[in-house]
């Protein structure tokens, strides 16, 4: 009588569920640091958000999915649910990874801005990803090659898109979007614009307005991202003329800091001074001397 050996569970495989939802558990604490980070860069940066939800977010809600499919085969005592949740957490750490890799391209080549939870979220989901295929026994390499490439490609095409879309939303977008801004952004100029929005200040302005493309320069093409703009020219892009009219707007551009009205174009320096703005002033980005 010919005996049939069982595959042998190793003492890694009986504790690697565990261990993935344990590693997922402080990823969700990681990502909600990333969130809390603060008046930075990096803090709702238009390179981090996927449509209105910011990738941190995402990834807060992909560590708790993570922990769901690490435990479901034990919680249920169901060995059936092995397989499928084995191969789910494949492909769901797989697109954190991809996703992990953009957010540090982001910090690190985009806004220059390293983020401490940030980047060890990113080590956290490298981890998960080499810890599931520590536990692929059950599973051959070259049934992962389709799944694997099919998220990957997802993913680097939405995070390309996203990449695109915080370069030119405007492009996007129906209407006629203000001339292109060429100047770079100081920490200063961020951390200024960042105020501003906290403190519900407006720009109002007109794409084809000169003066309004000057201000903007001097803030720099990230930092303004940050401005909250009202568009009144009805031909541009997301045209809110009536709200300019009813403010009482009667030049471009001008602003709408704590309830006052100021036009025309403002050095940075008067911006902060008018705002209350306690942050550091070292602007990159100076009115030219008349």
């Amino acid at each position: 009588m010919v005996r049939k050996h069982k595959q042998q569970t190793t003492g890694f495989q009986r504790y690697s569920r565990y261990l993935s939802a344990g590693v997922a558990a402080a990823g969700v604490l990681l990502s909600v640091g990333c969130l809390a980070k603060g008046n930075s860069p990096i803090s709702g940066s238009a390179y981090l958000q996927l449509g209105p939800v910011p990738i941190p977010l995402l990834g807060a809600i992909a560590y708790v999915l993570v922990m769901i499919l690490s435990l479901a085969p034990k919680l249920t005592k169901n060995k059936k649910l092995e397989g499928p949740t084995w191969l789910g957490l494949f492909m769901l750490s797989t697109a954190m990874t991809v996703f992990s890799s953009y957010v540090m391209y982001v910090m690190f080549g985009v806004l220059g801005d390293p983020c401490v939870p940030c980047l060890l979220s990113a080590g956290l989901s490298l981890g998960l990803w080499v810890l599931t295929l520590l536990d692929s026994d059950r599973k051959g390499i070259g049934q992962l090659l389709l799944p694997g490439i099919s998220v990957v490609m997802i993913a680097l095409v939405t995070t390309a898109g996203m990449h695109a879309y915080a370069q030119n939303p405007d492009s996007f977008t129906a209407g006629n979007p203000p001339r292109a801004v060429q100047t770079t952004s100081g920490s200063s100029e961020i951390g200024l614009a960042q105020h501003l929005k906290s403190i519900d200040a407006k720009k109002y302005g007109a794409w084809w307005c000169p003066h309004c493309h000057a201000q903007q320069t001097l803030f720099g093409k990230e930092a303004f991202d940050y401005v909250p703009y009202v568009e009144c020219d009805e031909e541009g892009v997301n045209p809110q003329p009536r709200t300019c009219q009813s403010v009482g707007v009667n030049s471009y551009p001008t602003w709408e800091i704590n309830g006052e009205l100021y036009p025309g174009v403002k050095s940075l320096d008067v911006l902060a001074d008018l705002s209350g703005y306690s942050g550091p002033k070292d602007f990159t980005n100076q009115m030219p001397a008349n």
